[in-house]
């Protein structure tokens, strides 16, 4: 007899007025394990019913992008790890750290990953993460953000494809987000402004982009596919950018200082 499939676990859409008190205390120590950014914000204040894309940053980028983007916003994440505790510890072992992460298997990452689902929830929930499907239940996904859109609650996702791992220049990104500022402008008439933004962690530096919209690729003719890809053409490119150029630039200083410390 076939195993019963379990039902994914019920899903309440946050109140942006409740604050979670437990992931404000571990956020602090958040805020020691990923100093403060320098955040170069082309954009000028972000609007309230809006779409943030950024890359993933390793599994650390999501949590340091709660604490220090200008303003706080619902996050896109694996629905395993809103799901139950056997879900969770599951991802993060098999999908999280061995497949993206490239760890080892073994007795330890098991162990680690069942202590990190246990303690899960509470980042989870303080930083409004709204569950993810790779099928038909994306739907879900799409209600439930935008419900939090009406409430002036804009929405981040990271839709890169890391499937092969987390990477520094992104190939590609999945159009979930566009399906989203579809559906709003279908029910609201509002074409959501969408600002491309680069986290790099080790080098502290975040960059958010002048808004783009989907309705002026539309009328292009440009496919979803081909919409997602120029979103994630735009966040590679404040990559180059700025963090790229600015290390060359690093670079051809010190040559020039050593060069006239030698003479």
């Amino acid at each position: 007899m076939a195993k019963k499939e379990r039902k994914d676990k019920p899903y309440k859409v946050p109140n942006p007025k409740r604050k979670h008190p437990l992931w404000a205390f571990l956020s602090l120590f958040m805020r020691i394990a990923a100093k403060k950014p320098e955040i170069i914000n082309l954009a000028g204040e972000i609007e309230d019913k809006s779409i943030i894309v950024a890359n993933h940053s390793a599994k650390s980028g999501p949590p340091a992008l709660d604490i220090y983007f200008p303003k706080k916003a619902a996050k896109w994440g694996a629905h395993e790890m809103l799901g139950y505790w056997s879900q969770r510890k599951n991802y993060l072992r098999d999908i999280l750290n061995i497949k993206k992460l490239k760890k080892k298997p073994g007795l330890w990452n098991s162990f680690k990953s069942g202590l990190v689902a246990t303690l899960n929830p509470i980042p989870y929930k303080g930083m409004w993460m709204i569950p993810t499907y790779p099928d038909g239940r994306l739907i879900k996904t799409l209600r439930y953000s935008c419900e939090m859109l009406d409430k002036n609650i804009p929405i981040m996702v990271y839709p890169e494809n890391s499937n092969d791992g987390y990477k520094t220049i992104l190939t590609e990104f999945f159009p979930g987000f566009v399906m989203l500022a579809e559906k709003y402008y279908r029910a609201n008439g509002i074409d959501l402004p969408i600002y491309p933004t680069y986290y790099h962690l080790k080098k502290r530096i975040m960059i958010i982009d002048k808004p783009m919209y989907v309705q002026d690729m539309v009328k292009e003719g440009l496919s979803r596919e081909e919409i997602a890809q120029r979103f994630c053409d735009a966040v590679n490119r404040l990559y180059f950018e700025y963090i790229e150029k600015k290390d060359e630039k690093t670079d051809e200083e010190t040559v020039q200082n050593e060069a006239e410390k030698a003479e």
